[in-house]
């Protein structure tokens, strides 16, 4: 089965055991310009994803990280288009995180070279898996070979524009003046921050379902494509809401996260309000690691951040926030109940992989395995990934016309769209 990473959870929680420590030499990364004060870059846009191209000691190809501040550590998850890549320093380690599973086995590598468009990183700890378990190109339907995180976001002030989809890294010194004015502007809210195990938190305050208020520290994980995940077994004030849907959330690095979807009613974060986001509420078992190596009440993912235009400051422990034109849109889950991925990354051809239970989907024959055809009378080549994605969470019609084949049979279904979250 290919593993979900739509609109869904994918958690990275990094624990390294056993392999022989190396000396590592102090590890950084540089502007390349000509001033050395700010580097701009396009990125590439992946249902929700940030992706930028990184090379790694001067190899031959260009791999596609996601930019992720869930990250501690630089990951790369796999080579599933023949890459070679190479590395310095090997050693092999065992490396565990969120899901109901055990540790895996992974290379650990120090003292290499990243380089990021016009951003270099010296001496820099990559860890390698030995076994693709996420599977990222066919479930973002382009080549994504790994993540890289907290070596950018702490050396830089990071400014991402999700509407205009650039990325900018500033040298902290050179650009301090500016940020100070943009924080004392009336564009701008600024909110603060913390850093925790090279991981950025945020408080928030969530309204539940019975009126009740709760405060939260929450991990910022723009390498997270749903809105929120909190996490009800570890705050005995975190309610999980009576309209639920149980599902299957998606991987972390130990296996499979289970739980529910459930509406949040409202979320505040600086002196901005959002209504009924949806948020995961993920199993104790899948994020048992997550309660021991922190203190968090869960996650808010890129599904929150892209309403934003904003600026991540480490050194600051800020970050500066200006509504973007996602801001006011509705949150969504998908209603139908399938996830679908792309077996070859580069062919429009979209399997159906995973089927939620009890969902529309499910009720109408639709299987995992099925491969889509048509989607409302076109040909599924005719839509990106992130298109064809699109229409299971905002179709304005409220109705999905799907053609399938199940092995040698093709057959169609009419699906209607049903709000499971709200009571009738």
């Amino acid at each position: 089965m290919i593993s979900k990473i739509t609109r869904g959870l994918v958690a990275f929680l990094i624990i390294i055991s056993t392999g022989q420590a190396q000396e590592l030499e102090e590890s950084y990364f540089q502007l390349e310009t000509r001033k050395n004060r700010s580097v701009r870059m396009d990125f590439e846009w992946y249902n929700n994803l940030v992706v930028i191209p990184v090379i790694v000691n001067n190899s031959s190809d260009t791999l596609k990280f996601v930019l992720d501040t869930g990250v501690s550590q630089t990951l790369i998850t796999g080579l599933p288009n023949g890459e070679e890549v190479t590395l310095n320093y090997v050693d092999e380690i065992r490396v565990a995180g969120l899901g109901e599973g055990e540790s895996i086995e992974a290379y650990y590598s120090v003292g290499n070279k990243i380089a990021i468009d016009q951003t270099t990183g010296f001496n820099q700890e990559i860890v390698v898996l030995k076994e693709d378990i996420f599977n990222f190109s066919t479930l973002l339907g382009t080549y994504v070979h790994g993540l890289i995180g907290h070596s950018i976001f702490n050396e830089f002030i990071v400014e991402i524009d999700y509407n205009q989809r650039w990325i900018k890294f500033h040298d902290p010194e050179n650009f301090a003046n500016k940020y100070n004015q943009k924080r004392r502007s009336r564009d701008w809210t600024e909110i603060p921050i913390s850093i925790q195990n090279n991981k950025p938190y945020v408080n928030v305050e969530l309204t539940q379902f019975d009126g009740s208020t709760v405060e939260l520290s929450l991990l910022i994980d723009s390498g997270a494509s749903h809105a929120m995940s909190l996490y009800y077994s570890a705050n005995d004030e975190l309610l999980l809401p009576e309209l639920r849907l149980r599902s299957f959330l998606g991987n972390g690095l130990s296996g499979e996260i289970n739980g529910y979807i459930a509406s949040a009613n409202e979320l505040t974060l600086g002196k901005y309000t959002f209504k009924n986001p949806i948020s995961s509420y993920p199993d104790e078992e899948g994020i048992r690691r997550a309660l021991v190596y922190s203190s968090r009440d869960g996650s808010i993912g890129s599904e929150i951040l892209k309403r934003f235009k904003v600026f991540f400051n480490y050194q600051d422990s800020t970050m500066l926030v200006r509504p973007s034109r996602y801001f006011d849109d509705e949150f969504s889950y998908n209603k139908i109940g399938i996830e679908i991925a792309t077996p070859f990354p580069t062919i429009k051809l979209y399997e159906v992989s995973y089927v939620r239970p009890g969902s529309v989907a499910d009720e109408g024959g639709i299987n995992a395995g099925d491969f889509i055809t048509e989607i409302d009378g076109k040909s599924s080549s005719s839509y990106t990934l992130n298109e064809a994605l699109d229409l299971f969470y905002r179709n304005q019609s409220n109705r999905l016309r799907l053609k399938l084949v199940r092995r040698d049979s093709t057959f169609r279904k009419e699906l209607r769209f049903e709000n499971e979250l709200i009571s009738n």
